[in-house]
């Protein structure tokens, strides 16, 4: 039986950072790995939002006001992100059954902090898609997750508070029991900033000209 793919590029990176030994060569190998679906991610709701603005531009007269039209962009873009890190959790499943490692058990508890972290993450990318930085979104947003997830690996005592933490299976308490993330706290944090990522937007749009951004 060989390595499960899945945990491999969803269950993040496996070294303990409150240990003297770890290996960093291998934490920037499974961080990169780590990053690639997330990359791939942003990468497809990118494609999806080039597709919305085309389309976007002869429908936005349908609605009546700024808010509306921010809320069904927020909560379609939400799902479009999810469908895409589902697609790519489940496509690393079938190839795990295939090579015969079989369906790991820690598999579900990872999609569910992969699933929660990805929805945040696509939530800062509708955001930042509203201004002049929308083109420099993914790299953003990849820099945000691979530096806090360092800071706070280097710094323990920090590490529950690191947004680049949160995803991670291996970082969390299912995985390294006391010592590691807490769970329900990177849930309600991640679940507070999904919050505050649609009342930005929704406060960005506010100051907007509205017969301007219907005109557009």
């Amino acid at each position: 039986m060989g390595q499960s793919m899945l945990l491999n590029f969803f269950g993040g990176v496996s070294q303990d950072g409150s240990g003297w030994a770890a290996d960093f060569e291998r934490v920037f190998y499974e961080l990169a790995r780590w990053l690639v679906p997330i990359g791939i991610c942003l990468l497809a709701e990118g494609i999806w939002l080039e597709k919305w603005r085309k389309i976007d531009l002869l429908s936005r007269y349908r609605y009546k006001t700024v808010h509306a039209w921010w809320r069904r962009k927020f909560v379609k873009g939400l799902l479009n992100g999810c469908f895409t890190a589902v697609v790519l959790f489940f496509a690393a499943m079938v190839v795990d059954v295939a090579g015969g490692v079989g369906i790991v058990e820690e598999g579900w508890e990872a999609l569910v902090l992969w699933l929660t972290h990805i929805v945040t993450i696509i939530s800062f990318f509708l955001v930042l898609d509203l201004g002049s930085l929308r083109g420099l979104a993914p790299a953003i947003l990849l820099l945000l997750e691979g530096v806090t997830f360092l800071l706070g690996f280097v710094h323990v005592g920090t590490a529950r508070f690191m947004y680049g933490m949160w995803g991670m299976y291996f970082q969390s308490e299912w995985y390294f029991g006391g010592t590691g993330i807490p769970v329900l706290f990177s849930l309600l944090a991640e679940g507070i900033l999904l919050m505050f990522a649609y009342l930005i937007g929704n406060c960005a749009l506010a100051k907007s000209d509205p017969v301007k951004f219907f005109a557009a």
